[in-house]
């Protein structure tokens, strides 16, 4: 009798430590609503310290689960992609891209973007508020959720949808665009057939084009040949669209690289007067 009491007692014993292991081991949820919302901006990389790391802006990342779509700014270059995030807050996103901009400071923006790319990160979020992503005992990744309200200066991926419209030059090569286009600005219309057309600040053109994930190539344009005061800053437009260009999309701002370096720069047109 008393050697089935012990063997009972030890039985029990042993189902109790297996709850509790097992209750402990237990993860709960992260809320969608806590991460969603507005942007998380990061604090450390690797353990050094953000400020460090970026001379200039800091990255973030902000969360779209109706997308499973995860953007932000890399400290210099926009980024998005598609990701995941388990019931285990086990949190992947392996295929972000990201534009390729000429960069002014010092970074590290390669390193975040990697370690943000490693699979299978394990996402954690403090009652102090603080969100950290971790490799097994490694935390790789701290963020702190900004206090500035979430705007749309978060970089999309461009696509037919999302550029097609008509957009007015802002900018290109960094020249006075009061001196090349005394009388108004060029334009460009794309539409969502591949064709594109407008002004190009004094004759008209018309052209053609293609685009591959955030490469677009345009077929030779064709203008009119109207007698104009100074066609240096049509001719320099031009130029721009006879080699392929690399797009990137923040806003209402269109922009268009070559090896790394902004050319061509253009705002949304509203249709506002």
């Amino acid at each position: 009798m008393k050697h089935f009491l012990k063997s009972a007692t030890f039985f029990l014993t042993l189902l109790t430590l297996a709850f509790v292991i097992q209750s402990c081991n237990s993860v709960k949820p992260i809320e969608k609503a806590q991460l969603e919302g507005g942007s998380w901006v990061l604090k450390t990389l690797k353990g050094e310290p953000a400020q460090t790391a970026f001379s200039g802006e800091l990255p973030n990342i902000n969360f779209d689960f109706s997308k499973n779509l995860l953007s932000g700014s890399g400290g210099c270059n926009r980024y998005t992609g598609g990701f995941t995030l388990s019931e285990k807050n086990i949190f992947s996103a392996p295929q972000l891209a990201s534009t390729m901009m000429a960069c002014m400071h010092a970074n590290k923006e390669s390193e975040f973007l990697a370690a943000l790319s490693t699979p299978n990160l394990v996402v954690s979020l403090s009652k102090e508020g603080q969100l950290t992503f971790s490799e097994g005992k490694n935390v790789l990744l701290e963020f702190e959720k900004s206090q500035k309200t979430a705007t749309s200066e978060v970089t999309n991926i461009v696509n037919i949808d999302n550029i097609s419209g008509k957009w007015i030059l802002s900018s290109i090569e960094g020249e006075d665009m009061a001196v090349l286009f005394p009388d108004k600005p060029a334009s460009m219309e794309i539409t969502t057939d591949g064709k594109v057309f407008g002004n190009a600040g004094c004759n008209t053109y018309r052209s053609t084009f293609t685009l591959e994930e955030n490469t677009i190539k345009f077929g030779p344009a064709m203008s009119t040949k109207m007698a104009c005061p100074s066609l240096k800053g049509e001719s320099l437009f031009l130029s721009k669209l006879s080699t392929p260009l690399q797009a990137a999309l923040t806003g209402d701002k269109l922009t268009f690289l070559s090896e790394g370096k902004v050319v061509l720069e253009f705002t949304k047109d509203t249709g506002d007067k």
